[in-house]
């Protein structure tokens, strides 16, 4: 357990980074065109590097075919709509959000995969719901009146974000069925593969640029590529020490962890409420995790 804890804590910490430069790379080219780059980054170098380390441990089988394509779905929404969150609205808005993802990887761990929860943890997940309501309906309803701040925009890129959240709370405990027999470091280059083989035909009949990027654009690219794929890498390892409903929210620490920089760091600020929301959905995750 203790290993699945720590595993979990690094990949919240690896999200965290990759939140930050995610948001870069999209306002830097385009949301989509950074998502097929930093993800041909992440799947190519983790895949080659699970052909070396990963040993499968399960046959495949057409439960984890089913598993495939819904992991290959779920990361077409998820990605797509995390990558259009962050190019066009304020972390601190959309972050909070998309960490709601933890809840639903945990409620499909314990009604379809079997896990248990105890009192605590369903505390911690009515703290995630509340706060998310809270901060969707005051980003909605009042802005702080930021330089730049567009309500429209904003209003969109939560839609954006909660698409995100339902993504990746059907991709994670997917992943973690996946994982036996593809290894644990295999099934993110297989998930990758999935989600670009949905997405690319979807881009070319709307004709999206995807045009590698320039030489100043790559370094965030390939970091954004990078600290995202490292992540599912330790919460995919982290699945064999621990059930995915200790392991999800712990791992969406990164929200709390993307907010505190978003007010620290980049200046941003939300209304007393949407505050009130954001450190609701942070409590929430703690308590998740401890519960």
């Amino acid at each position: 357990m203790a290993g699945g804890i720590l595993l979990a804590l690094g990949a919240s910490v690896c999200w965290a980074l990759a939140n930050v430069t995610i948001k870069r790379a999209g306002q830097a080219v385009g949301a989509i065109r950074a998502l097929l780059w930093a993800q041909l980054v992440g799947g190519l170098g983790f895949g080659l590097l699970g052909l070396g380390l990963d040993h499968p441990t399960a046959p495949i089988t057409s439960s984890a075919v089913a598993w495939g394509i819904a992991a290959g779905v779920a990361a077409l929404l998820a990605y797509t709509c995390l990558f259009h969150a962050f190019e066009r609205a304020r972390l601190s808005v959309t972050v909070p959000i998309m960490s709601s993802w933890a809840v639903l990887s945990a409620g499909i761990s314990l009604v379809v995969l079997g896990e248990r929860v105890r009192a605590g943890q369903l505390a911690g997940a009515a703290l995630i719901v509340v706060g998310v309501i809270t901060v969707a309906r005051q980003s909605q309803s009042k802005w702080d009146g930021a330089a730049g701040a567009d309500p429209r925009r904003e209003r969109a890129a939560l839609w954006a974000a909660a698409g995100a959240a339902i993504g990746f709370g059907v991709m994670v405990p997917a992943i973690d069925q996946l994982a036996p027999a593809f290894g644990q470091l295999g099934v993110i280059a297989l998930v990758y593969a999935a989600d670009l083989v949905l997405g690319l035909p979807i881009a070319a009949v709307l004709r999206v640029d995807l045009r590698p990027p320039g030489r100043s654009a790559w370094p965030v690219v390939a970091l954004a590529g990078f600290f995202e794929t490292l992540g599912f890498a330790c919460i995919s390892l982290a699945g064999t020490h621990a059930p995915v409903a200790v392991v999800a929210p712990l791992a969406s620490l990164a929200g709390s962890m993307t907010v505190i920089y978003a007010w620290v760091v980049l200046g941003e600020r939300l209304s007393r409420p949407a505050a009130v929301g954001a450190i609701a959905v942070c409590t929430g995750v703690v308590v998740l995790s401890l519960g």
